[in-house]
């Protein structure tokens, strides 16, 4: 089909109040607008008096469904209707059907109870299995050499997982097509056999004890389900289709949504353009045009440059010189350095005091309020997210720390809770830090860490696990520094769990509720610590209730998941969704690609660490790579050093257009000479808009390592560019 013919957005709307039967295509800019394509559709179709469960929305994430079924409730006579309305992501279809359909498919995909229910993993239990699985496997010597966490491992391995399910080919491939493509030292191929080994027993686990975990159920649906006349059935209810984001859907969606168009009687598509920011994930942007094949009409809306625009296209054509050199004119040079202005330090902690600044002044003097500002940075660290939370909250500055995936054990409530629990339950033979049950009795009696550590040591008797009672604390030093009003709080501290030990034991989330309720909800108390215990205690819920699955009972289940969160291994992707900020605070927003998954606009940007290699570099993954495992890399290519380091290009380029895509005003390119640990900053990304903001000479070394892709430096299948680092984890 030839490029779709591109109008204004008044005008594509008008042709979506057309309610013509077909298939349609619309080409959307980035933002909120492939939101009110769709809104706009869904209002025709209802209007029309198509019936509500008749209706499928496929989104690219889920926490987008609440505030779609809102604005859809305002723009209809009925707001009721807007209930009715199937809004789900292709995961949730998926795992839906095999819930309803399980007798149809438990037994032909080899359950080895297929007459008994399934038990759905999360992710964090699938990664409790998978260690389970992997420990013994590292005794015996897999994945020796490799300098890396135990839960990377575990992530890896699932992705790998995953990576089959999405691209629709047999788990059994993996190993296989990572072999086939690998160009670097033979001795390294065993770590591709090991993992094949850990994913091939984990399946197996699964289907002897009627396990599901997310790529399970994505395959389960794709190979078994839909080809059925069972589940055929089922989705045939569906006879108008509306899907947001079609460039960030994976292979198998794409096979659901061909089959399922030439079924329906209206669908409409909306392809963002320069979208497809998960890559890493399985997404296939150039699978998602060929859809529009399917489609009877395309249009397009108009989207006219912008001096922010310019930015990107600057950026991107001097990554592109990265990769072979042009030595061309750079037309939007001029242009692009209106809208950039640069913030930059020797080091970091400066750089990052000199954005708080920056952005205190933009909104104590009217140019800006804090909802048009946000803060994206590859990571955020503690470092940045103290410095600027200190900032803003001196001046009163509302502002909201959004990231992809949190890691509950990095909470100082969750470390001090879990500590409780520990001395709380008589049973458990973990002794936790004296430095969490400090933070514990910080949480609880609202003290400072100095008092609270001095306390700890006092209090704790980390031999027989439990609390010293008040009467043994007779220190008057001690009982000066606390004063009188906190001294009675611990005494009933003390005796609440005292009771608790002595009581009949109860499951961790039983436990966690009964301390929020009784110990921490005081009137003072951060509600965004409540939004942070609310998260905990499902995650405990969420272990206890598959626990039975693993294996685990009892006290064990309680004291097993806080071992893991210690470790890092559960609870280690709650998410915090962009959904649950609020719109009128400042933003900072990490990683990237969580800003972009949102259709959040700003008018100022500030892009954080534009100097540190993460902007560019891949995770470090050596049992993976998500490009040799997409459907469409041939098995047997190699994956060369010029491959990766036009991939990582690639996928830059798209992280920037989209930032631009999503300012209006003035972006700030915020860099330091030195990261955190000291090591000199450098990447792609500052030698691209160096000549916009600064002669190349002022940064030392810049001149110096322009490197193409074949002069060293960048490795064979993107996996050890980057040391096994905190901030390269894509949980982090």
């Amino acid at each position: 089909m030839a490029d779709p013919e591109n109008l204004p957005l008044d005008r594509v709307l008008e042709r979506l109040k057309d309610p013509t039967p077909g298939n349609v295509w619309v080409e959307s800019p980035q933002g909120p607008t492939a939101r009110h394509l769709i809104l706009t559709q869904l209002q025709t179709w209802l209007g029309a008096g198509i019936a509500p469960r008749h209706i499928l929305v496929l989104l690219p994430q889920l926490d987008r469904r609440e505030h779609y079924r809102r604005s859809l409730a305002a723009m209809l006579d009925d707001p009721a209707l807007s209930a009715g309305v199937g809004i789900q992501t292709y995961y949730g279809l998926a795992s839906r059907a095999v819930r309803l359909l399980w007798p149809d498919v438990a037994a032909a995909a080899g359950f080895g109870n297929p007459l008994d229910p399934p038990v759905f993993l999360t992710y964090e239990t699938a990664q409790y299995l998978m260690s389970q699985i992997v420990q013994p496997k590292v005794s015996e010597g897999y994945f020796e050499g490799l300098t890396m966490r135990p839960q990377r491992i575990l992530s890896q391995l699932l992705d790998n997982l995953n990576k089959a399910a999405v691209n629709g080919y047999p788990l059994e491939e993996v190993g296989q097509r990572l072999r086939a493509a690998w160009t670097g030292e033979a001795e390294s191929l065993r770590y591709f056999d090991q993992a094949q080994t850990c994913i091939e027993v984990f399946r197996t686990h699964c289907l002897q004890h009627n396990l599901v975990d997310i790529s399970l159920a994505i395959d389960l649906f794709h190979r078994f389900l839909r080809p059925g006349d069972a589940c055929e059935a089922h989705l045939s209810q569906f006879t108008y289709l509306a899907v947001e984001g079609v460039e960030e859907s994976v292979p198998v969606a794409q096979d659901f949504l061909a089959h399922h168009m030439s079924r329906t009687s209206a669908s409409l598509l909306v392809h963002r353009r320069h979208g497809g920011f998960r890559v890493f994930l399985g997404v296939d942007p150039l699978g998602a045009i060929d859809l529009r094949d399917r489609c009877s009409r395309s249009i397009g809306v108009d989207s006219p440059l912008r001096s922010v625009d310019t930015l990107a296209e600057h950026i991107i054509a001097d990554l592109n010189d990265l990769v072979q050199p042009t030595g061309g004119e750079r037309p939007h040079a001029e242009t692009a350095s209106t809208t950039v202005c640069p913030i930059a330090a020797r080091h970091r902690g400066e750089m990052i005091d000199r954005v708080a600044t920056q952005v205190v002044e933009l909104v104590r003097s009217g140019d800006a309020e804090p909802g048009q500002i946000a803060i994206v940075a590859p990571y955020a660290d503690g470092v940045l997210r103290f410095v600027l939370q200190q900032a803003l909250r001196e001046h009163d500055i509302p502002f909201a720390v959004v990231r992809r995936f949190e890691s509950l054990r990095e909470e100082p409530l969750v470390r001090g809770a879990l500590a409780l629990a520990a001395l709380a339950h008589e049973g458990w033979t973990m002794r936790p830090h004296p430095w969490d049950v400090a933070e514990g009795l910080a949480a609880v009696m609202d003290l400072d860490s100095v008092r609270a550590a001095i306390l700890g040591r006092a209090a704790y008797d980390r031999g027989n696990g439990c609390l010293r009672s008040p009467t043994e604390l007779a220190d008057s030093d001690l009982r000066e520094r606390l004063g009188n009003e906190k001294r009675t709080i611990y005494e009933g501290v003390w005796q609440w769990i005292q009771r608790m030990r002595e009581s009949e034991s109860m499951p961790l989330d039983h436990f966690l509720r009964r301390l929020f309720g009784e110990i921490l909800s005081r009137p003072d108390f951060d509600p965004a610590h409540g939004t942070l215990f609310a998260r905990f205690i499902a995650s405990a819920e969420a272990f206890r209730k598959t626990a039975p699955a693993l294996n685990l009972e009892g006290r064990q289940i309680g004291e097993r998941y806080a071992e893991m969160v210690a470790e890092g291994v559960v609870a280690a992707a709650y998410e915090a969704p962009m959904s649950q900020a609020v719109s009128d605070a400042v933003l900072v927003v990490a990683p990237v690609t969580t800003y972009l998954l949102d259709e959040r606009q700003a008018r100022y940007q500030f892009w954080l660490d534009i100097g540190s290699i993460h902007w560019w570099a891949p995770p470090h993954q050596p049992l993976t790579n998500p490009h040799v495992l997409a459907r469409r890399w041939p098995i047997g290519q190699a994956w060369t050093d010029r491959l990766d380091f036009q991939q990582r290009n690639d996928v830059l380029g798209r992280l920037v257009r989209g930032l631009c895509a999503r300012a209006s005003e003035r972006i700030y390119l915020c860099w330091s000479e030195l990261e955190t640990a000291g090591a000199e900053q450098d990447s792609p990304l500052l030698q691209a808009v160096t000549d916009l903001v600064l002669d190349r000479s002022v940064i030392q070394g810049i001149d110096s390592r322009q490197e193409g892709p074949d002069q060293g430096g960048f490795d064979t299948l993107g996996l050890d560019a980057v040391p096994d680092t905190g901030p390269t984890d894509p949980h982090d």
